[in-house]
């Protein structure tokens, strides 16, 4: 969590399980597969509203699949991961994402494929030199 709230960020996790679940894995230690500890909101999506509306409801089966959401501070979904239920997210990964986000939104630049911070961003103004250095 130390890792987001440098980032000026937050997390907030949402299940289609019920609150009383969540009671439950809260109390159960990580090592029998619980999340005993875990630091950020858990909020219960039982009516499964919130799971249709960000598009991660299959409807036939009434199951939420794994989304991870950056939202901006105005309220704009800035990019979507969607996993099916066996795959886990990558917190490397969103906070690597975020980094960018941030960094555009800082320095107003692009962030190219495999960009990380500390890397060398474009600029769109001089995007051809950044070509020409970095294109293989």
């Amino acid at each position: 969590m130390s890792e987001f709230e440098q980032r000026n960020s937050g997390v907030v996790a949402i299940s289609t399980d019920s609150k009383f679940s969540h009671k439950a894995w809260l109390q159960t230690p990580r090592k029998k597969g619980g999340i005993e500890g875990c630091q950020y909101p858990l909020l219960a999506d039982f009516t499964k509203k919130v799971s249709a509306d960000y598009g991660v409801l299959q409807e036939a089966s009434g199951v939420a699949v794994r989304g991870l959401f950056l939202i901006n501070p105005e309220g704009v979904v800035e990019a979507i991961q969607v996993n099916n239920l066996p795959i886990g997210r990558n917190v490397d990964e969103a906070l690597r994402l975020l980094d960018a986000f941030q960094e555009h939104q800082k320095n107003g630049v692009v962030c190219p494929i495999g960009w990380a911070k500390g890397k060398e961003a474009i600029k769109p103004s001089d995007a051809a030199a950044w070509f020409e250095k970095h294109a293989k």
